[in-house]
C-alpha cells in the first residue's frame, strides 16, 4: 500500500524540520541548528535515493556508477533521467526564503551557497535571496505555480488504472515483442498480444500531457480525454488523482529550489518515489524481477477487476498524500512570485 510505502521511505523528521507551510517569519537560525538541520536533510536524502546518488565532489568512478545504477532502476532512472537536474545538489541544505543563517563559515560543504545565497554585511550569515532567481524560471514558475493552483482545485480521477504505461507500449500489428521504450529496458510480465487486448478492452483516461505524449501512435486515439492533452491545455486538464502529477511535485520543487526550504524538497522526492513505484507495478513491466527490499515491485494486475480497485484505492491514497505537498509548493511559489512582482514593480 501507498501507505506503507511511504512509511517505509518516511525518516523521523524533527518538527522544526516538517513545517506544515514553508512560510516563515524573517529569523535567524545559529550554527550549531541549521547544521544539524543540513546534516538530518543530507542523511535523509540518501537514505531515500541511496546508490542511486552520489555528491558531485567524489570521484568520476563513484559518479559514473551511480549514473548507471540511475539509467537502470525501474524507479529512479525515471526521477533522475527524465527531470533534469544535478542529482549532488539534493544534499545541499537551504532554508528558503526568510531565514538567516549565522555562523557560516568560509567553507560549507553541506550548505547551498550557490546562485540566490547572499553573505550580510558580517560576512559570516547569509540569506536566500529569490530576486537572484533567473528571469527563464520565473516565468518557468509562474505558469507551474498556475497548473498546481487550478489542480488543487478538482477532484481527483480514480479511472484511468495506470493505463498510460501500456498505451507507451501499445502496438496491435505486432504479437511478438513491444515497442521500445527509452526510459525502461525491463521485459515485459506478459505477452505483447496480452498487452493489446488489455489497451483494447479498457478505456483509458490520461489527462497528463507528459504522459500522453509517449503513447504510441496507434494508442492515441483511444484516449477520452478531450480534447486532446496538451501543453498549453495542461493546466485546464491536469487533476490531482494522477500520479505522473503527484510525481512532477518533486520537478516543481527541483525547479524552485534553492527557493524553497530543503524539507520541501526531500518531501516531494519521497512523494515521487511512492508514485513512482505505484506507476510501476501497475505497468506491464516485470519490475518484480529488480531485487530492491525498499520496495514493494509485486504487479497491481490492473488487467483484472481486483487489480483495478486495488490500484485505485492506492491512487487515492497517494492524492491524499500528495495534497499538503501539493498545498506547501503553491505557497512557496507565491512567497516568489511576491518578491518578484515586489521587485519588478519598483
Amino acid at each position: 500500500m501507498v501507505a506503507t510505502q511511504l512509511s517505509a521511505l518516511r525518516a523521523a523528521t524533527p518538527s522544526f524540520l516538517r513545517a506544515t507551510s514553508p512560510i516563515l517569519s524573517l529569523h535567524h537560525l545559529d550554527a550549531p541548528a541549521w547544521r544539524a538541520a543540513a546534516e538530518h536533510h543530507r542523511n535523509r536524502v540518501e537514505a531515500l535515493v541511496g546508490a542511486a546518488l552520489t555528491s558531485p565532489s567524489e570521484s568520476g568512478k563513484k559518479q559514473q556508477a551511480a549514473g548507471d545504477t540511475r539509467a537502470q532502476h525501474p524507479i529512479y532512472n525515471f526521477l533522475f533521467t527524465y527531470y533534469s537536474f544535478d542529482p549532488g545538489l539534493l544534499l545541499k541544505y537551504s532554508p528558503g526564503p526568510g531565514v538567516t543563517l549565522r555562523g557560516v563559515g568560509a567553507r560549507e560543504p553541506h550548505l547551498y551557497t550557490g546562485r540566490g545565497w547572499t553573505l550580510d554585511s558580517s560576512g559570516s550569515g547569509g540569506s536566500i535571496d529569490p530576486n537572484q532567481c533567473k528571469v527563464a524560471i520565473r516565468r518557468a514558475a509562474r505558469v507551474a505555480a498556475s497548473v498546481m493552483r487550478r489542480s488543487a482545485d478538482r477532484a481527483p480521477h480514480l479511472h484511468c488504472f495506470g493505463l498510460h504505461e501500456w498505451a507507451m507500449l501499445y502496438a496491435p500489428q505486432n504479437s511478438q515483442t513491444a515497442q521500445p521504450n527509452k526510459h525502461q529496458s525491463l521485459p515485459l510480465r506478459l505477452a505483447q498480444d496480452d498487452l493489446n487486448k488489455v489497451v483494447e478492452s479498457l478505456p483509458i483516461h490520461c489527462t497528463h500531457f507528459d504522459a500522453y505524449r509517449f503513447f504510441t501512435t496507434d494508442a492515441r486515439p483511444l484516449n477520452q480525454v478531450q480534447p486532446e492533452p496538451s501543453r498549453p491545455l495542461q493546466a485546464e486538464l491536469e487533476q490531482p488523482g494522477c500520479v505522473h502529477a503527484s510525481m512532477d511535485l518533486f520537478r516543481y520543487a527541483v525547479k524552485l529550489w534553492p527557493f524553497l526550504p530543503s524539507t520541501l524538497l526531500a518531501d516531494a522526492l519521497e512523494l515521487a518515489i511512492a508514485a513512482r513505484v505505484l506507476d510501476m507495478r501497475a505497468s506491464p513491466y516485470d519490475v518484480a524481477s529488480i531485487a530492491d527490499e525498499r520496495f514493494d515491485l509485486s504487479p497491481v494486475r490492473i488487467e483484472t477487476e481486483e487489480g483495478r480497485r486495488e490500484y485505485q484505492r492506492q491512487q487515492a491514497a497517494l492524492a491524499s498524500e500528495a495534497k499538503p505537498v501539493r498545498k506547501r509548493l503553491i505557497e512557496a511559489y507565491d512567497v516568489c512570485i511576491e518578491a518578484w512582482d515586489r521587485e519588478e514593480a519598483r
